[in-house]
């Protein structure tokens, strides 16, 4: 999980209906409403990590357009107050991504953008801003009732965090949760046609694999009004029973940025905007202009902002002892399993079922599985991730 541009790619769904005009103040606005227009969409991000930062440039779409419009064939840059640059090369469409570089905390960077038109695009200067450290973050159980009134139960994920030198007063954060996947009947056998005696060869069991999801809501908090910078029993995430997230070991991290005031300003519209359609993914009814502006045509609209911070990180761990006593609903795979004759096994692999064989079934049956309930493919990978415990 990067910054900015992997938890902002929802911009590149946006759809331009009616267009609101922000400052880079905090102030009330009044939404206009005009005509579709072919608007460019940056996102953009640096850190002090030494990685390959990235920028994602696309136009957007009528609301009736599910697809994805990326920019192509821009000459991308990062420009430092320093005289350092950033060079970006485009590794897929719309896609730019720089050498491995880091940021230097308290310095300014400046996105510099040509298209292949020859528009150029600058950002005001942003100085990266240090990220407190985050205090902790933990979980508690508990239980919710879902649209129609059933309890449901599970764990919410919780962070405090605050700055000691009350520099920061805006935070944002981004989560990703990585979990294991156990199907409760791995197949040991593949459909083999040519066998002489038993249609089945043995294959190689696929019971347990791992999926990383990152969250897609934009959480952001502010001490600004409070005694002190400081954010506690802050809920990042809430995690039911409902799948298999919490049946044996479950891992969120959670990154915090520090944001200035221009920057929680645009955040705090996006989130606005995004809550009231739905989902992140959802078409913006009108334009939220960030940071960057056309340097020949101020009055131009461009939507995103790029952005400049350090990150601090913490990954929580919860394991099958700290999860007894939840209530999980039955995945239901038992209802689902079929004895079948040898010659309906390609009617019931049609179907979309694997060959499980659980017992002496004696020919010319065998016991069969839906693929959800015998492949963990259907949901993850067999990769196991490198922090994962042993």
């Amino acid at each position: 999980m990067k910054g900015h541009p992997n938890f902002t790619s929802t911009l590149l769904h946006w759809s331009v209906a009616v267009f609101l005009l922000l400052t880079a103040c905090i102030e009330s606005f009044d939404p206009e409403s005009i005509g579709y227009k072919n608007v460019l969409v940056i996102e953009g991000y640096i850190s002090d990590q030494p990685e390959a930062h990235s920028v994602r440039l696309s136009k957007t779409r009528p609301l009736n357009d599910t697809g994805y419009n990326p920019e192509t064939g821009a000459q991308v840059l990062i420009l430092s107050d320093e005289g350092e640059i950033f060079s970006f090369a485009e590794v897929s469409p719309g896609a730019y991504e720089s050498e491995v570089r880091a940021g230097v905390v308290g310095q300014s960077y400046t996105l510099d953008i040509v298209t292949v038109d020859g528009k150029h695009y600058q950002s005001v200067p942003i100085k990266l801003k240090e990220t407190p450290p985050i205090d902790s973050v933990y979980f508690e159980r508990d239980r919710r009732l879902t649209d129609d009134g059933t309890p449901l139960d599970g764990i919410k994920i919780l962070l405090d965090a605050h700055d000691s030198t009350g520099n920061t007063e805006h935070f944002r954060y981004e989560w990703a949760e990585t979990y294991e996947i156990s199907v409760p009947y791995p197949a040991p056998y593949d459909y083999d046609p040519t066998s002489p005696i038993l249609p089945i060869k043995p294959r190689e069991l696929y019971g347990d694999c791992y999926r990383t999801v990152d969250g897609t809501s934009i959480l952001i908090q502010s001490t600004a009004q409070l005694a002190d910078a400081r954010v506690s029993n802050l809920e990042i995430n809430y995690v039911s029973t409902v799948d298999y997230k919490l049946r044996t070991v479950y891992s969120i991290l959670v990154k915090q940025f520090a944001l200035d005031e221009a920057g929680y300003q645009y955040w705090s519209e996006l989130q606005k905007n995004s809550e009231s359609l739905g989902t992140l993914f959802d078409p913006l009814p009108y334009e939220l202009r960030g940071n960057v502006s056309n340097v020949d045509d101020p009055d131009e609209a461009v939507l995103g902002y790029f952005d400049a911070s350090s990150s601090a990180e913490v990954r929580l761990f919860v394991g099958e002892e700290e999860l007894r006593g939840l209530d999980y609903p039955a995945i239901g795979c038992t209802q689902l399993l079929d004895t079948v004759y040898y010659e309906d096994i390609p009617v019931s692999l049609a179907a979309g079922k694997l060959i499980s064989i659980l017992g002496p079934y004696p020919a010319p049956y065998v016991l069969m599985a839906p693929l959800e309930c015998a492949d963990c493919r259907v949901f993850g990978s067999i990769e196991k991730p490198t922090f994962w415990p042993n």
